[in-house]
């Protein structure tokens, strides 16, 4: 019997060993292919750490977060170099899409900029003499890192990436070559001119969700930064922001009629329960939006988005927080407030008091959705 038994302990130990050496070669830090690539690449941790030292970065990166600045000394093989090197990149134009592991939307780069020996695109693997890990993940972790554009330039590190796709633009259609009557060469460029000292604390939110196409200005160059914001209209941003497609509206709401223009955004954000109505049967679409109002839908947003669990948010507390009026924060968003709070999405609005109840104007709005949903 004792031989039986030492001899499934053998077995067993001999299979769990030859699946940990199946995993272990089909186990990659990268993948690099596409239509422009020569050779596609399947690379582990230790072959980028292996790459000749002419490929390795090391170097303090520069990036914006919705707590300000930061600097980071980071260590990583060149993206332009395994491009050209190891991938047999051609090409000088074209695009390349990231790929993270947790699913986060990563938005493509230009083929141009990725090769820009000024911007530097680094795989890192150590930051601050630290291997990476994010969120306690098992994989192992590549950050990409970049150089600013320009000053106060968001989005240049994507995280968890584990795929790299380098393929052609997008074909543009080309316009007749003699049109009828002369028309205005369209731009892409935004800029509003209103955005006063006062404001600049939600200018880099406001033109990266204007690019995005999930705010607008009023016209004439004007973004209004202190016009107030009201519910339908952040029920519009936040179904935008979210890419949550637009609903037939079910007439459920006495106030809200059938043509209205908000009436397919807010029969979203209802039916995704990112919104409620009213217990009389109204939306109340005019009013305005307060900040703990915003707070927790914005908390609701991030967990749709799967940057946070609803669990997660549910531990944060009031009791804890460091505003001076908390007391007065609604105990429907305190939670929510509270999460906020420690992810510095207010940074800008709230100081010493969060004042939950102070009506919320358009360049808050914008601030919140950025920092909540799309900043590092």
């Amino acid at each position: 019997m004792k031989k039986i038994k030492v001899i499934s302990m053998v077995l067993a130990l001999v299979m769990i060993l030859s699946q940990a050496l199946v995993f272990a070669e089909d186990h990659y830090a990268l993948e690099i292919g596409g239509s422009l690539v020569a050779t596609e690449l399947k690379l582990t941790l230790e072959e980028l750490k292996g790459m000749p030292e002419e490929a390795q970065i090391n170097q303090v990166y520069v990036y914006n977060s919705k707590g300000g600045e930061k600097t980071v000394q980071v260590k990583g093989v060149s993206l332009a170099y395994l491009l050209k090197e190891k991938a047999g990149v051609t090409a000088e134009e074209g695009s390349v899409e990231f790929f993270a592991a947790d699913g986060y939307q990563i938005d493509p780069q230009t083929l141009s900029d990725v090769l820009n020996e000024e911007l530097k695109f680094v795989l890192a693997y150590e930051v601050d003499g630290e291997p990476i890990n994010n969120d306690e993940a098992v994989i192992d972790e590549i950050t990409v890192y970049r150089n600013l554009k320009y000053e106060g330039e968001f989005n240049t590190v994507y995280k968890l990436v584990n795929k790299i796709v380098v393929g052609q633009a997008e074909a543009v259609e080309e316009t007749p070559e003699v049109p009828a009557e002369p028309v205005e060469e369209e731009t892409n460029e935004i800029t509003f001119t209103d955005i006063t000292e006062e404001y600049k604390f939600a200018e880099a939110a406001i033109y990266d969700l204007a690019k995005r196409g999930i705010i607008d200005g009023i016209g004439g160059g004007l973004y209004a930064p202190g016009n107030v914001f009201t519910r339908e209209q952040f029920c519009k941003i936040i179904v935008v922001a979210l890419g949550y497609d637009l609903k037939e509206y079910e007439g459920e709401f006495s106030d809200i009629a059938l043509d209205r223009w908000s009436a397919p955004y807010v029969q979203a954000a209802v039916d995704s329960g990112l919104f409620v109505g009213y217990p009389d049967g109204t939306f109340l679409p005019e009013k305005v939006i307060t900040r703990q109002e915003m707070a927790l839908v914005a908390a609701r947003a991030a967990v749709a988005k799967g940057l946070v669990d609803q669990a997660k948010v549910e531990k944060f507390v009031m009791e804890k927080s460091n505003y001076q009026d908390k007391e007065d924060v609604a105990d429907w968003a305190g939670h929510a407030v509270a999460w906020l709070e420690a992810q510095n999405v207010f940074v800008g609005i709230a100081g010493e008091k969060f004042e939950p109840a102070k009506n919320v104007n358009r360049a808050e709005a914008a601030l919140v959705v950025f920092n909540t949903l799309f900043s590092e």
